[in-house]
């Protein structure tokens, strides 16, 4: 699909200023993500900046030259091909011609660029945070024991960043009609009888509604409210996160302030189940309980909730004047790589 766009673009040449007036053509359409990571080594700051621009002019025609305050100024029309991701390409011949080319290196090019952003946001440092809900303290004399009540979920921010991200760089996935009141088998009477059961139920369907969208091997990331209710968008990103999405297991620990001081706390591991995120494979299934909806997935990917999140509990016991003298505890999660063992840490339920 191509869109014809007027874009002005400046520089310092007419070359520069050309090939910025076509990157903003590209972004009155298909838009841009631009993601930024700093890292410190040694003594050393870096900086690096990563953007993504999703389309690819096919075509384009310079109405005007000009100069302004310095500045060499060009205006285009451009015809945009908004398509993204497009890493099938079809031609009618064995030419190589030049459209051919020019879309076998936007494939390339896109590639890259969408791994460098799907890796610079799959961080569980960004990803997961740990909302303390209600902290009780059971006196003892000398000794406190302190019970924290506290919650694994997503950070709002890096939540909406990676949808914003899945919604720029990858092309909308068609999962077609979900299908709906048609699961009569023992998982549907469990959860009439149960409501508490997990919200996704794998199954098979009696009927389906509408066509079939067609399958695809890409990669593609669903956004949705929480584990029981239908996916509401999905986006082909190409590259899995594997920091984040890798095992459902997170590893949670923290720090406490005694008197000026930190102290680390002993780490534990949790496993959320299927409650933040849930792997998918290519013509799966999930059947959605509290909105009766069954779906089948045409890419392999992951679905994140917005919504999800896993309890959990927390206990240490400090002497009574520590905890007189404590003024802050902050609890962290990070993800649990499935090559890592930690035998002496206790799972938590």
């Amino acid at each position: 699909m191509a869109e014809e766009v007027t874009a002005t673009g400046h520089g310092h040449s007419v070359d520069e200023a050309l090939q910025n007036a076509k990157t903003a053509a590209v972004e009155q359409v298909a838009g841009t993500f631009i993601v930024g990571t700093a890292t410190v080594e040694g003594a050393r700051y870096r900086s690096r900046i990563d953007q993504y621009n999703g389309g690819l002019i096919r075509t384009h025609r310079v109405v005007s030259v000009t100069e302004q305050e310095g500045l060499i100024v060009v205006r285009i029309k451009a015809d945009v091909d908004t398509d993204k991701v497009n890493s099938v390409i079809v031609s009618t011949g064995m030419e190589i011609t030049e459209a051919l080319s020019a879309q076998l290196a936007k494939s390339r090019d896109d590639h890259e660029k969408t791994l460098r952003i799907v890796e610079a946001l799959d961080n569980p440092a960004q990803a997961f945070a740990v909302q303390v809900k209600k902290v009780t303290y059971t006196n003892h004399g000398e000794m406190t024991d302190v019970l924290i009540e506290a919650q694994i979920g997503y950070s709002p921010k890096w939540y909406d960043d990676v949808r914003v991200m899945a919604k720029t760089i990858g092309r909308e996935v068609n999962l077609g009609s979900a299908w709906a009141d048609v699961f009569w088998g023992l998982g549907a009477l469990s959860a009439v009888a149960n409501p508490a059961l997990p919200g996704i139920i794998h199954a098979v369907a009696r009927r389906l509604e509408g066509g079939s969208p067609k399958e695809s091997p890409e990669y593609m990331a669903c956004f949705g409210t929480d584990n029981g209710r239908d996916i509401d968008e999905c986006y082909e990103i190409r590259h899995p996160m594997p920091k984040t999405t890798g095992s459902s297991k997170l590893r949670v620990g923290g720090q406490v302030t005694i008197a000026g001081r930190e102290f680390a706390l002993t780490e534990i591991v949790i496993d959320c189940g299927r409650q933040l995120f849930m792997d998918v494979a290519s013509g799966q299934k999930a059947y959605f309980v509290k909105s009766s909806k069954m779906r089948q997935f045409t890419n392999p990917g992951v679905l994140f909730f917005q919504r999800g999140g896993m309890t959990f509990r927390y206990a240490l016991t400090a002497s009574t004047r520590e905890i007189l003298d404590m003024s802050s505890v902050r609890l962290m999660a990070s993800h649990l790589q499935s090559a890592e063992t930690h035998e002496r840490i206790p799972i938590v339920d």
